[in-house]
């Protein structure tokens, strides 16, 4: 064991001189997670998705005014504007209209009616979040609006003094809502781009760098050298498949680290199990840094290991769904995922991060990866001979 954690330690130490490596082992994941994120519309667990909501109140009494309390949800986000500025303002998604004479109808006890607008082309889905709100709105309003009535002789209005006066009563049943296992709402976001980027970079290290090494120490000698050492067959292929899931989990780890201070400090949601989440990338790691050892044991040049190791990454990362979430796929594409590691990886992944899920939910993938890991270390034993 000690040899074979020496060969590890020499690996790690070689890879992390070298300064193209560190750019591509820490920089370039958050570069690219961080500019897919935002292109794919920024925002963290699908969970956690806030609604647009327009505002525009032409009325201004009372009424309207705790209707407006009313809405402010986290689940909501508030546009107040007045209805002068509404034909200027952009990006009007969907509005909610509240007519002029809202309270003084309401205090009256008259049937008002209230406009919501959607564009064509918005959401269907966060189109009945906002629907669902202001239903439940409009229900506590028209509760508020009873209890004061009642205090009034028949057949008078409610002074709008005695409406604000009573005092909101608190909500004897809380609905808490959140995703139980597969939601039907695609990860998007930093929810996406962030494992999508991660899953492919490990992989990406362990296809280039960590195949090129291999074949440069085989094409100079150096495995050659080893092999004079005594150090036995088995424990150089031991310690060169170590090395290369060393650097894959000092490369995990530190994005792990730049994630959670990200969700601190930015408020991105990474889920609410990141340990789960290290440890699902921890079993990834162990299931492509043999992938590594085998492919650059193809090689005798380390430039054209590398550049084959690039073109394998793109293909296993496109398929196995991180660059789009795969449910945007047709289902034989789905399934075609699954012949890769990236495909489990992104599964377990979105389970943690999107789903709530815990390592207890995710037995398949962690199986199918840790069977990627065994069949890859046959192969790189196989792959790696040493005269």
């Amino acid at each position: 064991m000690r040899i074979i954690l020496t060969i590890a330690r020499h690996d790690l130490r070689v890879i992390l001189t070298d300064r193209s490596a560190v750019m591509w082992l820490f920089l370039m994941p958050v570069a690219f997670a961080v500019f897919m994120g935002l292109v794919m519309g920024g925002g963290g667990s699908a969970a956690d998705v806030r609604t647009r909501l327009t505002i525009v109140d032409a009325d201004g009494g009372p009424v309207a005014a705790m209707l407006i309390a009313e809405l402010a949800d986290d689940r909501l986000a508030l546009n107040p504007i007045e209805p002068s500025a509404a034909a200027a303002t952009p990006d009007k998604i969907r509005t909610l209209v509240i007519p002029e004479g809202l309270s003084e109808a309401a205090l009256a006890g008259k049937r008002t009616v209230l406009r919501l607008e959607q564009d064509p082309g918005a959401s269907a889905e966060a189109g009945l979040v906002a629907q669902a709100r202001i239903v439940s709105a409009i229900a506590t309003v028209i509760g508020r609006l009873a209890e004061a009535r009642d205090a009034v002789e028949p057949g008078q209005a409610v002074a709008a003094a005695d409406l604000l006066a009573l005092v909101p009563t608190e909500d004897s049943v809380v609905i808490e809502s959140r995703f139980a296992g597969e939601a039907a709402v695609v990860p998007s976001g930093f929810a996406q781009a962030i494992p999508g980027n991660t899953v492919m970079f490990v992989l990406l290290v362990a296809m280039t760098y960590g195949a090129a090494t291999i074949s440069g120490e085989r094409a100079g000698g150096q495995l050659h050298r080893l092999a004079t050492s005594p150090a036995s067959w088995a424990e150089i292929i031991a310690g060169k498949i170590a090395g290369r899931f060393v650097v894959a989990a000092v490369q995990i780890t530190v994005l792990m680290m730049v994630a959670v201070l990200a969700g601190t400090t930015l408020g991105l949601n990474l889920g609410d199990h990141p340990l789960s989440t290290w440890v699902v990338l921890l079993v990834y790691a162990a299931a492509v840094a043999p992938l590594g050892v085998a492919f650059g044991a193809r090689f005798t040049d380390p430039d054209r290991a590398a550049s084959v190791g690039v073109i394998a990454t793109m293909v296993m990362a496109a398929f196995g769904g991180c660059w789009w979430p795969l449910e945007v796929v047709s289902r034989p594409l789905q399934t075609l995922a699954l012949a890769f590691p990236t495909g489990w990886a992104m599964r377990a992944l979105h389970g943690t991060i999107s789903f709530g899920q815990t390592l207890d939910g995710l037995i398949a993938p962690l199986l199918a990866l840790a069977g990627f890991s065994l069949v890859f270390t046959l192969i790189a034993i196989r792959s790696l001979r040493i005269d």
